[in-house]
C-alpha cells in the first residue's frame, strides 16, 4: 500500500485514513477492512507504530492509528466513530445489526474486547512488560505506548487476570451462536474486529500474516499467558478470514 505523508494528505478532499505501516496492527487492519467491505474510498496516510508522529498529531490531535478525517469534519479515532462513518458513507448490508438488541449486544462486546480498559488493553499491558521491570522502565522513556496505556508494574500484575475473565465470558457468549457469525446470522463488525484482534490469542502463520520476529514473540507470549484460548473462537475467526476477508493479510 502506498501511504501519503500527513502533510501531503492534510489538504486533500474526501476521506483520509491514517494507518500503521509495516506491521499487522489490528486497529488499522480492522478499520481498513470495514471501509473496504462498505466500499468506501479513502487515501491511506502514514502512521509509524510507537512513533511520535508529530505531523499527524499537529493535523489530527492523535498519535495513534487509525484516524479517519472526512472532508473538513473533526478527526475520528475511536472504533465506533469510524464504524459509524463507514455505515454513513458506505453501501451494502450494514455491519451494525438493525435489530436494536443485537446492535446493543455487538457494541457492548466490541467495547469489552477492544475499548479502553478492555481485553486488548489488558493484554497490551502484559506484552509491554514482557522484558521485565528494568527493561520496561527503560523502554518507557522511548515508547509513548507505555504512558498511553498507563503502564506500571501494579497494572501489569493484574492485567492477565482481567483479560482472562473477559475472554472466558466472550467464549461462553460465542458458544451460544447459531451460525458462523458472532451476532445474528450475517456478518457484523464484531466478526471483523475479532478476526484481526484474535492474533493475541492465536497468531496466524507467516504465509497468512508475515510479521516482525519481535512482534510474533509478543503474540506468542500473550497466547501462552491466555492458555491458547478457545478452539471454537479460532475456528470462527478462520472461517471469517476465508469467507469475508483477504489472506494473506497486507499492511
Amino acid at each position: 500500500m502506498d501511504y501519503l505523508d500527513p502533510v501531503e494528505a492534510r489538504d486533500l478532499p474526501g476521506l483520509r485514513l491514517a494507518l500503521t505501516a509495516g506491521a499487522p496492527a489490528p486497529y488499522s487492519m480492522s478499520a481498513r477492512a470495514i471501509l473496504d467491505i462498505k466500499e468506501v474510498e479513502y487515501v491511506p496516510v502514514l502512521q509509524q507504530g510507537a512513533g511520535r508522529n508529530e505531523a499527524l498529531v499537529e493535523w489530527t490531535g492523535h498519535r495513534n492509528a487509525p484516524v479517519a478525517v472526512y472532508e473538513d469534519e473533526a478527526p475520528r479515532a475511536g472504533w465506533l466513530e469510524i464504524l459509524n462513518l463507514a455505515e454513513r458513507l458506505g453501501r451494502g448490508p450494514g455491519l451494525l445489526p438493525e435489530d436494536i438488541d443485537l446492535r446493543m449486544l455487538m457494541v457492548a462486546w466490541t467495547n469489552e474486547l477492544i475499548g479502553e480498559g478492555g481485553w486488548v488493553w489488558q493484554m497490551r499491558l502484559v506484552m509491554l512488560g514482557l522484558a521485565g521491570p528494568e527493561k520496561a522502565a527503560q523502554a518507557a522513556t522511548r515508547n509513548p505506548m507505555y504512558a498511553q496505556y498507563g503502564y506500571s508494574e501494579a497494572a501489569r500484575e493484574t492485567a492477565a487476570d482481567k483479560a482472562k475473565l473477559i475472554m472466558d465470558k466472550f467464549s461462553a457468549f460465542a458458544a451460544q451462536r447459531k451460525s458462523h457469525y458472532l451476532i445474528g446470522d450475517s456478518l457484523s463488525a464484531l466478526d471483523i474486529y475479532w478476526a484481526f484482534f484474535s492474533q493475541i490469542l492465536k497468531t496466524l502463520p507467516d504465509d497468512q500474516c508475515p510479521m516482525p520476529a519481535g512482534l510474533r514473540k509478543s503474540y506468542d507470549y500473550s497466547s501462552a499467558v491466555l492458555g491458547g484460548g478457545d478452539a471454537g473462537l479460532i475456528e470462527q475467526r478462520d472461517w471469517i478470514l476465508q469467507n469475508h476477508l483477504r489472506l494473506p493479510l497486507k499492511f
